[in-house]
């Protein structure tokens, strides 16, 4: 089926044999060098960044009493990741210690790994600048943000290029290589249900190349067993995950979405296409027909890619889930099908156009790394510092006890404070809003109030950053509130 085309250098003459060599050697350093620079700036902005409540609940997730605790609460209706994955964060945490940094560490290598996977597999088709294009290409999508998120995003990323990996860069009629591709499908949905997914485009190309006498591949038949046992395996975690996004879910699928979708993947991507164009224009050949090749299989199947961001929306119909991070496997193919749709047209004596189109992705992917590494907190305000800050002057007006209404800033709170048991949720949500949070319950000793408690303990509570709907609700239920600061955030005493 899909096979590397290393062989087409051998359509070279013997004279430019080492002078390719040559080539492909610096576009492995190249590529080296460039992964070796999104990896410490990842792990420099992951040891400097906030956990936000997504992170926050991998944290709690991770460091459960005992391993099987991971599974136990993941049945209850927990966190919406397969308990497989923070089992993988686990090890990380205990080696490294328990620290942000730690839970954040797998994302940072995975990442890495898989921009190294995307650039091989486009050198192997094509050659080692097409290669670092394909590497460009994903620096310029939402990725590198998941290389410094303490969720599952950046692994099911790296199985994604692994799998394309496998399927376009082996032998299609090797065992072994059908056994890789589903172990590594399995391992996809081990890290995120939403790997599934990364099915779809090898499925479409079966189907294109259908024909009756004709059985599926053997890396086909290989990866729905893949997929199948890791969701028989999963099967309890999944049915709970559904149960934490209810139909009515702020996550719950919508067109809109799905119609964004395409343009969020690359938040710059219009305007790099506007420039790689015009750079096209200006230094592409003019005088000299040049033969185009066909289109690789491989390239087929990574435009096919483009498939699972509405596959996604589909199963999230199911799932009554769907966000744009879900989709994060249709980054490889992409990449992989622009660098061979760039060396089709242009490898032929045009080498300053993918020379420049190289120059512009990785400008830009560059420039907002850096920007990013500058201002690790940028994108992601929490007033929790602010918060801490406070607790002495707040102890020193006699209260005991800190109040929010609001399920992040106590998951926060609980993080980082010293002092977790003087803090307390309110719980004025639906409690099955609140899923994740009353598992949890279970194995970490955590305050989480009803009206009745809060009257109790009235004359000793500070409410923190309470919203102004947070403090009608009080009012109506016969509370008097009085502000007491208002900077640098808002604390309200109860009469």
């Amino acid at each position: 089926m899909l096979e590397t085309t290393d062989t087409l250098q051998g359509a070279y003459l013997p004279e430019t044999t080492q002078a390719l060599r040559r080539a492909n050697m610096l576009s492995i350093v190249a590529a080296l060098l460039l992964a070796s620079f999104y990896l410490a700036t990842s792990l420099y902005i992951s040891s400097h960044r906030l956990l936000w409540i997504d992170e926050v609940l991998t944290a709690f997730y991770t460091r459960l009493p005992a391993w099987t605790d991971i599974w136990k609460a993941s049945t209850k209706g927990g966190d919406g990741l397969p308990p497989t994955y923070f089992m993988v964060v686990r090890m990380f945490d205990n080696w490294f210690g328990h620290d942000d940094f730690s839970l954040r560490l797998p994302s940072a290598l995975a990442m890495t790994a898989g921009l190294l996977l995307t650039f091989d597999c486009a050198r192997r088709l094509t050659d080692g600048l097409h290669g670092l294009i394909a590497l460009a290409v994903l620096s310029c999508s939402f990725l590198p943000y998941y290389g410094h998120e303490a969720r599952s995003y950046a692994l099911y990323f790296m199985l994604a290029a692994l799998a394309l990996w496998v399927w376009t860069c082996t032998k299609s009629d090797k065992r072994w290589s059908a056994v890789l591709f589903g172990a590594v499908l399995f391992l996809g949905i081990a890290m995120h249900y939403y790997a599934i997914l990364c099915l779809v485009p090898y499925a479409v190309w079966e189907i294109s190349n259908w024909k009756p006498w004709r059985l599926p591949s053997l890396k086909m038949i290989a990866g729905v067993l893949g997929v199948t046992c890791a969701a028989a395996l999963l099967w309890a975690p999944i049915q709970a995950g559904r149960q934490v996004f209810a139909p009515d879910n702020w996550q719950r699928p919508n067109f809109d979405t799905l119609r964004t979708a395409f343009a969020d993947l690359f938040p710059d991507g219009l305007f790099l296409l506007a420039l790689v164009v015009v750079w096209i224009a200006w230094t592409a050949v003019k005088d000299r027909v040049t033969p185009l090749p066909p289109m690789q299989p491989s390239e087929r199947v990574g435009w096919f890619f483009f498939l699972i961001p509405l596959a996604g929306y589909l199963l999230g119909q199911f799932a009554h889930a769907f966000q744009l991070r879900y989709v994060i496997g249709t980054l490889p193919g992409v990449a992989i099908a622009f660098s061979c749709w760039l060396w089709r047209h242009f490898h032929g004596g045009a080498l300053r156009v993918s020379v420049g189109v190289f120059l512009i992705l990785a400008t830009a992917g560059l420039a907002k790394q850096v920007l990013a590494a500058r201002d690790p907190g940028r994108g992601y305000y929490s007033p929790i510092r602010q918060v801490i800050g406070m607790e002495t002057p707040l102890r020193g007006d006699g209260k005991q006890f800190f109040v929010f209404c609001n399920q992040s800033r106590y998951m926060e709170a609980l993080q980082y404070s010293k002092h977790p048991q003087d803090y307390a949720l309110l719980m004025l949500a639906d409690p099955r809003q609140m899923r994740e949070l009353t598992t949890l319950a279970q194995y970490y000793p955590m305050q989480l109030w009803t009206l009745e408690d809060l009257k109790k303990h009235a004359q000793q509570t500070a409410l923190l950053v309470p919203l102004q709907s947070n403090l009608d609700t009080l009012q109506r239920a016969g509370f008097e509130t009085t502000t007491r600061f208002g900077q640098p955030l808002t604390v309200v005493y109860l009469k």
